[in-house]
């Protein structure tokens, strides 16, 4: 029995220093896989995904996870997307109220990741880790009459300032569709933009053509005043009469409308923006390395089939494969410009050289026959918001005026183009060789500013072969007149096309210091003219 109870003491023993022995093993790996301590990943979040992604950091922090030697957890922190643009994009120091620098930044969709960005601050492409598209919220009957209308995206600007009548509601009168400051307002417009010009996504030239110019601001300048995007869903969801409603439409994702009781979404069939909620990793320099790591682990974490019902369960799609096509950040400022300053075409008006020069043949007709089909052609297209106006000029051709008023400046009604056409169709060159250019700018240049049209881009065209100037006012002084007449509340633009002629430093320094083009081409009987005329006439 002695030698049994010495085997089991020393068995026992034996044991004790086994499991001991296994304890600081266990807890040297422990210490060792945490031997840099905590870290924590701050994610930022746009409020509208908040819930999904702050259930998913949870579940991400119960796994307990380590990454390079630390152990990991995650702190989600909610702020507006546009709040986080400006301070990303800021000099100024971080502001401690949109909460701690964030190494993850999820904002409401890749249009806000194009909007901040600054070279070196997002490493790779943010990747969408759900996604809702863009709608119109607004009342069951008028989806219903937009939806058996075929309603696209460009048709928006024409029934904002136009009537539902045209798509069976007689009663409504015109579209209000309230355009709130954000994301949603913002992918609409460029929607629109697209939709009358025919890319996607909206690229550099269209943004700055007259016809997406003004169906932007055609949106934004008859659009109904609101607060905000939810402000605006709230009173729109609480409207007992859509059709006296101050607001018929309010942009906003399905999954915002899916959540207002008494609001449909509209969406054109054809492709639309979407909120895609990319994960943007930020490379800075309050981001360490470790840091870095976990923000594309949680990333793929919250991207993983097994967090996607998180998601729908929401009202969000599950993530899609790809980042959503957007404008690049320069056409997006852009859009955002004409929001918030929207510019109702082009009022133009045109000072036509009709000195001897022009009865020069070019090409089948004269240099003047040309010029006036090109002007003819380019009313065409002109919508009848934009303005247009057309003085002659050469020499003494009122008195001893060197010009004459053909048609007012006005805007493009039917009667105004009837007007137009017929002067224009009455317009011949004259006798005189010289000209008297300069007095006629100055004068042009005072009218304009005198007669400013509001909400549009007032220029003055002038079309010569020349100048062959002998008037009394120098180029010194014509620089000196228009500066005296200026008014940087009421700004006029100078266009200056060249035909044939030597043109003059004068008149391209006048167009550079009023924000205009200079165009010198060889022919009136080119398309380089006519493509010159049509610019100067419908670039806001």
């Amino acid at each position: 029995m002695a030698v049994v109870a010495v085997i089991v003491l020393a068995l026992a023993v034996v044991g004790w220093a086994w499991l001991q022995e296994r304890a600081k093993d266990r807890d040297s790996a422990a210490a060792a896989s945490c031997v840099g301590g905590t870290v924590t990943l701050n994610v930022t979040v746009d409020p509208d995904i908040l819930v999904p992604v702050k259930a998913a950091a949870e579940r991400y922090n119960t796994t307990k996870p380590h990454v390079r030697d630390h152990c990991a957890q995650v702190a989600v922190n909610p702020q507006p997307s546009a709040a986080m643009i400006t301070a990303f994009t800021s000099t100024n120091p971080w502001d401690p109220a949109l909460g701690p620098q964030p190494g993850l930044w999820i904002p409401d969709s890749s249009r806000s990741v194009e909007l901040m960005r600054v070279p070196g601050l997002i490493g790779g492409t943010p990747a969408p880790i759900a996604v809702s598209p863009i709608a119109l919220a607004v009342p069951d009957q008028l989806r219903q009459a937009m939806e058996t209308a075929q309603v696209h995206w460009a048709d928006l600007a024409k029934l904002q300032q136009g009537s539902l009548s045209d798509i069976g509601l007689t009663q409504w009168g015109g579209l209000k569709l309230a355009m709130p400051s954000g994301d949603s307002a913002l992918a609409v417009a460029a929607a629109v933009g697209s939709g009358v010009s025919g890319t996607d996504p909206l690229d550099e030239n269209a943004v700055h053509s007259g016809q997406v110019t003004s169906a932007i601001s055609l949106l934004a300048a008859n659009a109904p005043p609101v607060k905000d995007t939810a402000a605006a869903l709230a009173d729109l969801a609480a409207a007992t009469d859509p059709v006296a409603a101050p607001v018929h439409a309010v942009p906003a994702s399905e999954q915002q409308i899916r959540a207002r009781n008494g609001l449909s979404a509209f969406r054109p069939s054809e492709n639309g923006p979407v909120d895609d909620f990319p994960a943007a990793q930020i490379t800075a320099a309050w981001v360490d390395q470790t840091e870095n790591s976990v923000a594309g682990l949680f990333a793929d974490f919250l991207r993983a089939p097994e967090q996607s019902k998180l998601f729908t369960d929401n009202g969000f799609g599950a993530a899609p494969p790809n980042t959503a096509a957007v404008p690049v950040k320069t056409v997006l400022t852009q859009v955002q410009q004409v929001l918030a300053h929207p510019v109702l075409g082009v009022s133009s008006t045109v000072l036509l050289d009709t000195s001897s020069s022009m009865s020069t043949p070019d090409g089948a007709a004269t240099r003047l026959a040309n010029t006036l089909a090109a002007l003819q052609s380019t009313m065409g297209v002109m919508p009848p918001e934009f303005g247009l106006g057309v003085w002659e000029y050469s020499k003494n051709l009122d008195g001893t005026t060197a010009y004459k008023v053909v048609t007012p400046t006005a805007p493009l009604t039917d009667a105004q183009r009837t007007a137009l056409a017929q002067s224009l169709g009455a317009v011949t060159a004259g006798t005189s060789k010289s000209d008297h250019t300069y007095p006629t700018v100055a004068a042009a240049y005072r009218n304009a500013v005198s007669n400013y049209a509001a909400a549009r881009s007032n220029t003055i065209l002038l079309i010569t072969d020349g100048p062959e100037d002998d008037s009394p006012v120098t180029g010194d002084q014509l620089l000196a007149d228009i500066a005296a007449a200026g008014d940087p509340a009421h700004p006029v633009r100078v266009d200056v096309i060249v035909v044939g002629g030597p043109g003059t430093q004068t008149l391209q320094t006048l167009t550079q210091r009023t924000g205009g083009t200079y165009t010198k081409v060889t022919s009136s009987n080119d398309l380089a003219f006519g493509t010159a005329v049509s610019k100067a006439l419908t670039t806001p």
